[in-house]
């Protein structure tokens, strides 16, 4: 017999995990391999790009802060300069802001057309900003004449608060929206008040980044290369030497679909491939048998179901009510009082001959809904049949208001006019109230508490509630709504 079970398969072949397998260890320790030297590579290597660009796109920047400063003093003969020690113009120090009416009449110069002489030697655009009174840097001019927008520098604490000390900034910075790579130059009063800043660009960040995009690129497309070609070496080896796994991840994802009506193949094998088979026809039948019982299962509750709810309506039915209602007496002494409603539609029949059946359906269906929305998640409302309703209702304190403050709602939210087929539709409620354990112990005398209540109501003109008093059975007055 070919078909062995899986509890006779030898246990080291069946307890032998994959990893520990040839094709396991060698694809695991090659893949691994793989991905580790071309992260570390290409990690190092973009090390190594980052920090040269960075230093290259410093000094270029410091080159044009020199050649902005020497262009702008050689305009603004009455400003100076501050350097650090190794002769870096760090400060342009001017009495006045540069680029006001006072300096263009005395230099015959306007900013646009210093910033123009600048932007000529760097070959960027060079901006000249003020300093407003909410430390704000807003535009002067320009080289290229063009719209600048507000300059904003990267959050301060990160650079040590350098643009709003006044001191020399090199780095990236937003100017209109836009970030850049930037030195910026802080105009000062001899005092050392910031007038504004002379901000040199040498290019924006999307540009000067475009060899590192193009660096990663070429670095995810020789890593896909490099692990396609080693996917279709383990993949060949992995089909000559287990070709029969794929028949059996066939077999599982079918098991996984709820598919069982394959028997697996190579169970009669007696290696280590036809223990994993014997054990994925052990699952496969387990399955089975679990998606008979699954199908049993839920036919039974499909049935429980139906015999416990309106077909029409979705609602618990006469039977599923008296259940709850029994099941409310029983605990009654125990549990908190409950109300029982019974109530019916008024001028139903009118609709039903009038419109026909189906739009008399369509009014029960929004009827219920109507009356669900205006329960607690405690209550219960169940249609007992024909137009004929019941609530049973929890009242842990005051039953008879909270009993009333329900009818009453029931009352107004059923005379609200329905649109059914295009017709305008109304109708009313008359609903029969029974306290519980006050007017009944049973299930049966609250339920013909209720009615006798419902019948009071009708009698009284409908459209309204009533609660029960024992007086109804005596032709005494009922406490009406």
């Amino acid at each position: 017999m070919q078909e062995a079970s899986a509890d006779n398969a030898p246990d080291s072949k069946a307890s032998l995990p994959w990893h520990r397998t040839v094709v396991g260890k060698v694809a695991i320790f090659m893949l691994m391999g793989v991905i580790f030297a071309y992260l570390m590579g290409a990690m190092l290597g973009f090390t190594m790009v980052e920090r040269s660009a960075r230093d290259q796109w410093g000094r270029e920047a410091q080159m044009n802060a020199q050649i902005v400063s020497a262009t702008i003093r050689r305009i603004y003969t009455s400003v100076a300069v501050r350097t650090d020690p190794g002769g870096q113009v760090t400060q342009l120090v001017s009495t006045r802001p540069i680029g006001d009416e006072e300096s263009v009449l005395s230099t015959g110069f306007s900013p646009i057309d210093v910033l123009a002489l600048a932007s000529a030697q760097t070959r960027h655009n060079v901006w000249l900003f003020s300093l407003t009174n909410s430390r704000r840097f807003t535009p002067v001019a320009n080289a290229y004449s063009d719209t600048a927008g507000e300059l904003v520098f990267p959050n301060a604490a990160e650079l040590g608060n350098a643009p709003f000390a006044n001191d020399f900034y090199v780095g990236f910075a937003r100017i209109g929206g836009e970030a850049h790579f930037v030195s910026s130059l802080p105009i000062i009063s001899p005092q050392g008040d910031l007038h504004g800043v002379v901000v040199s660009s040498i290019g924006l960040k999307s540009e000067l980044y475009h060899l590192h995009r193009e660096l990663i690129l070429k670095i995810v497309a020789s890593l896909g290369v490099v692990l396609l070609a080693t996917a279709l070496l383990l993949s060949m080896l992995m089909h000559r030497l287990f070709k029969p796994v794929p028949r059996l991840i066939r077999a599982l994802t079918h098991i996984a679909h709820n598919r069982a009506d394959r028997a697996t193949p190579y169970t009669w094998r007696s290696d280590e491939i036809g223990c994993m088979a014997q054990a994925i026809e052990t699952l496969r039948k387990k399955v089975e048998e679990r998606e008979h019982l699954l199908e049993v299962k839920e036919q039974a509750l499909r049935y429980q179901h139906l015999a416990h709810h309106d077909a029409l309506t979705k609602l618990p039915n006469r039977v599923h009510f008296n259940d709850a209602l029994q099941e409310a007496v029983t605990q009654a002494p125990h549990g908190a009082p409950f109300n029982v409603m019974i109530f019916d539609l008024d001028r139903f029949k009118a609709v039903n001959d009038t419109l026909g059946h189906a739009a008399g359906d369509t009014l029960l269906i929004e009827a219920s809904q109507r009356v669900q929305a205006l329960l607690e998640e405690s209550d219960l409302v169940a249609r007992l049949g024909g137009d004929e309703f019941s609530i049973i209702q929890q009242a842990r304190h005051d039953g008879l208001a909270k009993a009333q403050q329900l009818a009453h709602q029931l009352v107004e939210v059923l005379k609200e006019p329905f649109a059914i087929d295009g017709h305008e539709v109304h109708i009313g409620v008359s609903v029969g109230i029974a306290l519980a354990p006050r007017d009944g112990t049973s299930s049966h005398t609250l339920l013909r508490s209720a009615d006798v209540a419902l019948y009071t109501a009708k009698a009284m003109g409908r459209g309204r509630y009533a609660v029960f008093n024992p007086a109804m059975t005596m032709g005494g007055a009922p406490h009406e709504g």
